[in-house]
């Protein structure tokens, strides 16, 4: 998600109300599983495309990212010593990357190929993801260094994208292929890798935006939630925090809001708690302070959303995770 918040705020668009009309809140973004779900990418994807229309924002993106952007999957890539190994690295641990994804390396005669697709059906268009996936898989091929021997094929007819696709991922691409994928001349696959390894200085500790959130929520029961006290744990400090969060579209205090409000729905649909206990576990000395902050998220008190969690849930309360 950085990578698609730094490209909206470059152009002078606000992520925040890009990732809203997504439906994408805090909590989406910074939940413990560390996953967007698939179809908040696509609807994402359509959004994007409905702005920035003919310049296929989610191929953009792709181009301008930076295999640092994407955590372990990106470093382990660009850890390998040759490029066929490169390759076959992005793909045995592709889902640290994408879930409900298939990223297959497969040699033909000539050619590598780097082929993706999504398994199953969705309610959205994914072509944007797909392009953008297709655009960071091109930066892996180019860690050799030679942009001449790598190509592209696209599933999909060339339309009106022919030009923009060409300006990311070369001359060298075909339309109305049986695949989506990154092709690459086999010659340089055992090519030694120009960097090895990504350089600290390039590591964005928010990569794994789990952390933060897990963090956070260790810390409400002990009011201990502000920016002087977390940043340090992040090994950041508190100005550089405040400005990686920026990047992503939200503030600190908005990222702390929405974790507390998820985890107070999940206590109270899960756990039978007071609501003295409630508002400890979430950080509120007051409980009255945690009812006007309930109301805030749900238009309900907490006793009325429990009842409400009761009727309508087919198991009744759900039991904790």
């Amino acid at each position: 998600m950085l990578p698609i918040a730094r490209y909206l705020r470059e152009r002078g668009v606000s992520p925040r109300e890009v990732f809203k009309r997504a439906e994408i809140s805090p909590s989406d973004m910074f939940h413990e599983s560390g996953w967007l779900p698939r179809e908040l990418c696509f609807k994402l994807g359509l959004e994007l495309e409905a702005i920035f229309g003919d310049r296929l924002p989610g191929a953009e993106i792709g181009h301008q990212a930076r295999l640092t952007d994407f955590g372990l999957w990106g470093q382990t890539a660009m850890g390998a010593a040759t490029l066929e190994d490169a390759c076959r690295t992005a793909c045995a641990s592709v889902e640290l990357l994408l879930q409900g994804a298939e990223l297959h390396f497969r040699l033909t005669e000539r050619h590598a190929l780097l082929t993706f697709a999504y398994a199953g059906r969705s309610n959205y268009d994914p072509r944007q993801h797909i392009i953008g996936t297709l655009a960071v898989l091109r930066h892996v091929a180019l860690l050799a260094g030679i942009p001449e021997a790598v190509g592209a094929r696209f599933a999909f007819s060339s339309g009106r994208y022919g030009d923009c696709l060409e300006s990311v991922f070369g001359p060298s691409i075909e339309f109305d292929s049986a695949f989506d994928g990154i092709v690459i001349d086999r010659d340089i696959l055992t090519h030694r890798l120009r960097s090895k390894t990504a350089r600290p200085d390039d590591l964005d500790p928010l990569q794994a935006p789990a952390l933060l959130a897990d963090i956070v929520k260790t810390a409400l029961p002990y009011d201990s939630v502000t920016l002087d006290r977390i940043a340090p744990r992040l090994g950041l400090s508190s100005r550089t925090l405040q400005r990686r969060l920026h990047d992503w579209g939200f503030s600190f205090e908005e990222m702390v809001d929405d974790i507390r409000r998820t985890t107070a729905l999940h206590l109270v649909r899960s756990e039978n708690l007071s609501g003295m206990e409630l508002a400890f576990s979430l950080g509120y000395s007051d409980p009255a302070h945690f009812v006007r902050a309930f109301r805030r998220w749900t238009n309900m008190t907490p006793g009325d959303y429990r009842q409400q969690a009761l009727q309508t849930s087919p198991n009744g309360i759900e039991s904790p995770s």
